[in-house]
């Protein structure tokens, strides 16, 4: 459902196409809801099927007509709904712990450039945050002080991921590293055997 419910959120700001609404993925929610424009068309038409999107076409100068969606009275109600049922807990999944778990037998180097590449990756999603949190024009389409202030929060929170994900990054380096200089290094057959 969340994805239909993200798609009926960007709907209820303004009718557009299928094209815009990745776009306002993008510039948005992309960096904790990820989606394709295949999903994203394959939602609209389903929700049209559902009557919760209504579809017009505007003429294209030239082009192909647009496809102009808008959410109905049902779909504004539906987006109530979710908006107002409680949150299921969160699944994490986190593949950079998955395989860090499993990650023993690696060199030190090789697990230190495992974690070294996800930080510079994260550098970069800091970063961006940074932008949209510092743009103005991501508000624009804000209807209200509050719901501005409601995006920038949500912003700061990707924010305070990408420092937190970062400091253990560090930590676990650090770790790593100390825990290397301590522990001669056992030839693997040797471990093989006393397991």
């Amino acid at each position: 459902m969340s994805l239909r419910a993200a798609i009926l959120g960007f709907l209820e700001l303004e009718p557009t196409t299928g094209y815009t609404l990745r776009q306002r993925f993008a510039g948005s929610v992309a960096s904790f809801w990820s989606v394709t424009q295949s999903q994203i068309y394959r939602e609209l038409h389903g929700l049209a099927s559902e009557g919760l999107v209504a579809v017009s076409r505007e003429p294209g100068d030239g082009k192909p007509d647009r496809k102009v969606y808008s959410n109905t009275e049902a779909g504004r109600a539906t987006l109530q709904q979710w908006l107002r049922a409680p949150l299921e807990p969160m699944q994490l999944r986190h593949p950079l712990l998955l395989k860090f778990v499993f990650a023993s037998e690696l060199a030190p180097a090789t697990l230190d450039g495992l974690l070294a590449d996800y930080a510079e990756g994260l550098r970069a999603t800091l970063a961006d945050y940074q932008a949209r949190h510092d743009a103005p024009e991501i508000f624009t389409l804000a209807r209200s002080p509050r719901e501005a202030e409601i995006w920038r929060l949500s912003i700061e929170h990707g924010l305070a991921w990408c420092r937190l994900e970062l400091d253990w990054i560090d930590r676990a380096r650090e770790r790593l590293a100390a825990s290397v200089r301590r522990t001669p290094a056992r030839p693997r057959a040797a471990r093989r055997k006393k397991g």
